[in-house]
């Protein structure tokens, strides 16, 4: 993660030529030190705003198109070790994205750690393209005009905010799989239950 101080002097030299890039890998970080500095004087709202979307987005399309074009055993050979509750849990995984889609979206943009194989997940699913991008775009508008915001009236206190922002991520990171390994509990004790049935009625037949 690059140190806020290192992001502040690029930002002051290059201006808005290094807000793409710079989103594309520190985001909601510099998302608050963008607001802060707007609130300075040293950038436009719009346009600054409008490049950190961009820059934020433009990484969610490319991990779709990896999945999409992709193969779900390399991305299980891939992931499998570090992140298991996605690599056992995949079914759910696209389920998730078929049938709560937004919500997928939001968490796994926000989630600590999870995002990039959570958005190489969607692509895996074969969501359509339109649909994924679309609530890409709905999530990372009110992610970073929220982000913003909050540095623009924080002043300088944005500094203590940024370990709050990493916290809120992580503790949304446990929410996900503590989510998907609730489902996967429901799912497993109903399919047992409905096994138990079954063989009752074969048993009274």
């Amino acid at each position: 993660m690059l140190e806020v101080s290192t992001a502040i002097t690029l930002i002051l030299t290059y201006r808005y030529y290094i807000l793409f890039p710079l989103a594309c890998f520190e985001g909601p970080i510099l998302a608050l030190v963008i607001g802060f500095l707007v609130h300075l004087g040293y950038f436009n709202a719009v346009p600054a705003f409008l490049l950190l979307c961009a820059g934020d987005f433009f990484p969610d399309i490319l991990y779709y198109y990896i999945g999409h074009f992709g193969h779900k055993k390399n991305f299980l050979e891939k992931y499998g070790s570090r992140f298991k509750i996605i690599a056992n849990n995949f079914h759910i995984i696209e389920k998730l994205w078929r049938d709560h889609s937004y919500k997928t979206m939001f968490l796994s943009k926000l989630a600590y750690g999870l995002s990039t194989p959570l958005l190489i997940s969607a692509g895996l699913s074969k969501i359509p393209v339109g649909k994924f991008i679309w609530r890409a775009f709905i999530v990372t508008v009110f992610q970073y005009g929220i982000i913003m915001t909050l540095g623009y009236y924080l002043g300088y206190s944005y500094a203590y905010a940024e370990k709050y922002l990493v916290w809120t991520s992580i503790i949304l990171a446990f929410v996900l799989v503590a989510f998907i390994f609730t489902y996967h509990r429901i799912q497993t004790i109903a399919k047992r239950k409905i096994e138990e049935l079954e063989k009752l009625e074969q048993q009274t037949i």
